[in-house]
């Protein structure tokens, strides 16, 4: 998945929205695994969900990489892959018998070990990359909520999104993408540290239309201008609102936090058949 990133590839493809990981966002993770004076490397990364195994069970996901899962009933929830997906999509399933509130959930790792971190403190304010493909079966107000993005280990408990809103729990790190539960039509995207208040960087960032894929990335550029030190993309486009330098330095920020992939659905109503799919996510780091 990580094919393209060479310089001779994505440089006359930028505007493309593909299927795949969008050039405007990562044309700007330069380098390649091993700068040359051999100072830094950039670690890659992702899952595209092409071969998915769960042992019959609901506690471990086997795929390109190890994943802990988390279902508040695993009678009524499932993990599987698609089988109406080309290349492999992952779908979180709750079904009509479930009762509201209940969530299902994956996070990458044993709970403790983590991808990276976003700092801005000297010597570790590395450049880091996240974007994900994914999409919801509704869009109706009151039915789901959703979240993707980086976490801190452990989050994906149950309780990563908050009962009847559906907004990430307040005791979690995170930066990503999410759903809440009154404005099924909307992904925001949003950071917040833990105990400390949420901010909603963008609100409706993408109106996402049912069953349908969207693509949701951002960057993290420490060499940036300060008032635009996080990108944030849609669909290879580069949305006009940023994360600053001192936004990024305030107490609500996961500053130099563990954080690790999680994607996760919580059915707000109940009594609903709902899926959330990921057809891939990918990270970078240049540390």
């Amino acid at each position: 998945m990580f094919g393209f990133l060479p310089n001779n590839l994505y440089t006359g493809h930028r505007a493309a929205n593909t299927s795949g990981l969008s050039p405007r966002l990562w044309g700007r993770v330069s380098g390649s695994m091993m700068a040359s004076d051999g100072n830094k490397r950039l670690v890659l990364v992702g899952d595209d969900f092409s071969a998915i195994h769960t042992a019959g069970t609901l506690t471990d996901l086997i795929s390109e990489h190890p994943y802990l899962i988390c279902a508040d009933d695993t009678s009524n929830h499932s993990v599987v892959g698609a089988a109406d997906e080309k290349g492999g999509v992952l779908q979180l399933k709750i079904d009509a018998a479930a009762a509201a509130n209940e969530e299902i959930g994956i996070e990458l790792g044993d709970g403790t070990g983590q991808l990276g971190q976003i700092s801005d403190t000297a010597g570790d304010a590395h450049l880091t990359a996240f974007e994900c493909c994914l999409k919801v079966s509704t869009i109706t107000d009151g039915k789901l909520a959703m979240l993707a993005g980086l976490v801190g280990p452990g989050s994906v408990d149950g309780d990563t999104l908050t009962d009847t809103s559906g907004i990430p729990t307040a005791a979690n790190h995170g930066i990503g993408f999410n759903i809440k539960a009154d404005d099924g039509n909307a992904i925001d995207f949003f950071y917040e540290a833990a105990g400390q208040t949420r901010v909603d960087v963008i609100e409706g960032i993408e109106v996402p239309a049912a069953d349908t894929l969207v693509k949701l990335g951002f960057i993290y550029d420490p060499d940036a201008i300060p008032a635009k030190r996080i990108t944030v993309y849609v669909n290879n486009i580069e949305q006009g609102t940023y994360v600053t330098a001192t936004q990024i330095a305030a107490a609500t920020f996961p500053d130099a936090e563990a954080l690790t992939f999680a994607f996760a659905m919580k059915g707000i109503a109940g009594s609903t058949a709902l899926e959330a799919g990921i057809d891939w996510w990918a990270f970078a780091q240049l540390i």
